[in-house]
């Protein structure tokens, strides 16, 4: 009897033991023979788990265990799983700086140097990827921009809707991964009295320097907005979408919410957005970010966004390294690194065999939160360029996965050193909108219903 009283409580001590154990949060791809309502009891049975998210329509599910139940998961017929890290935003130094455009039209920025040197006057004339819906899984977004009016669709908020909270031992399992701005440092210019000062601090380009100058625009200090502009993706999502709209003016980009100001998120937010443009019919997906690790969970969102014909863009990278970063290098994505506007790789662009193609990103001109306009670097920019051209061709019935590369500048002669890994060359947008458009499929065939039956 005592034997059994010892027993009973050595099991309650180890039931405590369990539920005050530290707990992770593991993303679960059950077997397609396994139902889904088969996951309460996978998760209850590693040490009282809880599903605390889900996404169906790929068998992916977010439950939270105990850590050392964590790697039973394989052994319950689950397909694969993984921890879900804490994505973290790296920093670059490279500095930008913001603009007061307040007299002139919002799309005085179009006709930029960088947009000029690709084609987009002449592009625009043939296309300007109407009817085209573009996800961009970035950070917030400046819905009231002048630059952004009737540009915005429907997005979602995957910050502020997560349904369970980043838990703190997340932190010791981060992933190395960034927005790809290399801009982050916007400069104080609160000491600088005219624009000339800002251009020579940031080795602004003739070009860009004389059209800002002719332009009649004017230098703002960054500590004069307020300290939000110092977080490092406060206006990331606004300086992608007004990269995006710049190209493709008439088509609609869909905002997809998935890093907080500070640039951070997590491996499943990232899967739910992906899995939410493909639900809502998004035709380019935009990823202005990168994961220093490969991610079953975002693999698997992606590959049903391909499968799906969804053409998918994303940077590849800025720690200036022959080294490919996901999930630009994925089989069946656009990897984009930059270049400047003599066609020369951005200082910063990432480069390897895996790159596709090259754009602008070196002193680019986009929209900023509160109205402003920002100078800005990165291959977080080049990539909405790329994203943007894919709606052009996609209002055409192109197939932007073969016509983008196959109309693009050679550079190689200009950049010995990387030859072979920039892409097939700088992007050219009149060069691609140009030839004769792909018929689409035919509709498939429904044969008629059967004749009713006359007793």
């Amino acid at each position: 009897m005592k034997a059994r009283l010892i027993s009973i409580f050595v099991v309650a001590l180890l039931t405590v033991a369990q539920a005050f154990a530290a707990r992770v949060q593991v993303i679960i791809k059950l077997e397609p023979k396994i139902d889904h309502k088969e996951v309460n009891n996978i998760a209850k049975s590693m040490g009282g788990g809880r599903v605390l998210d889900e996404i169906p329509r790929q068998n992916l599910f977010l439950i939270e265990v105990p850590e050392k139940l964590a790697e039973h998961a394989k052994f319950l017929g689950v397909h694969s799983w993984e921890t879900n890290k804490l994505v973290q935003k790296k920093l670059n130094a490279v500095k930008g700086f913001i603009l007061s455009a307040s007299t002139l039209t919002p799309q005085w920025y179009y006709s930029q140097p960088a947009l000029t040197r690709i084609g987009r006057p002449a592009a625009t004339l043939v296309s300007t990827g109407r009817g085209v819906v573009i996800a961009d899984v970035n950070s917030n977004v400046d819905y009231a921009h002048p630059a952004l009016a009737g540009a915005l669709t429907s997005g979602y908020d995957f910050v502020l809707g997560r349904p369970y909270s980043l838990s703190p031992i997340m932190l010791n399992q981060s992933d190395v991964a960034f927005l790809d701005q290399s801009d982050v440092a916007f400069l104080d210019q609160s000491d600088v009295a005219f624009l000339d000062g800002v251009l020579l601090a940031t080795n602004a380009d003739a070009a860009t320097s004389n059209f800002l100058k002719s332009s009649g625009v004017n230098a703002v200090s960054a500590s004069s907005l307020g300290p939000q502009v110092s977080q490092p993706a406060y206006s990331h999502g606004t300086l992608c979408a007004g990269m995006i709209h710049s190209i493709a003016p008439d088509s609609m980009i869909m905002p997809l919410r998935a890093f907080d100001d500070s640039g951070n998120t997590d491996l499943f937010t990232l899967a739910k957005a992906i899995d939410f443009a493909v639900a809502n019919h998004a035709q380019v997906i935009n990823l202005s970010f990168g994961l220093g690790a490969d991610s079953d969970s975002i693999h698997t969102s992606l590959q049903a966004a391909l499968n799906a014909g969804i053409t998918v863009i994303a940077s590849a990278g800025n720690d200036n390294l022959a080294s490919d970063q996901f999930p630009a290098s994925y089989t069946g994505v656009l990897s984009i690194a930059a270049t400047d506007i003599a066609d020369l790789k951005a200082s910063f662009s990432n480069y390897s065999l895996s790159v596709d193609v090259s754009a602008p990103g070196v002193n680019v001109i986009s929209s900023f939160p509160g109205g402003y306009y920002a100078v800005i670097s990165g291959t977080s920019f080049a990539a909405p360029i790329v994203a943007g051209e894919a709606a052009l061709l996609r209002a055409m019935l192109k197939d932007p996965l073969t016509a983008i590369p196959q109309n693009t500048v050679n550079i190689d002669a200009l950049n010995v050193n990387y030859s072979g890994r920039l892409g097939t060359g700088r992007i050219d947008l009149s060069q691609a909108v140009s030839g004769p458009a792909i018929a689409p499929p035919p509709p498939p065939t429904i044969p008629p219903p059967p004749p009713p039956t006359i007793p």
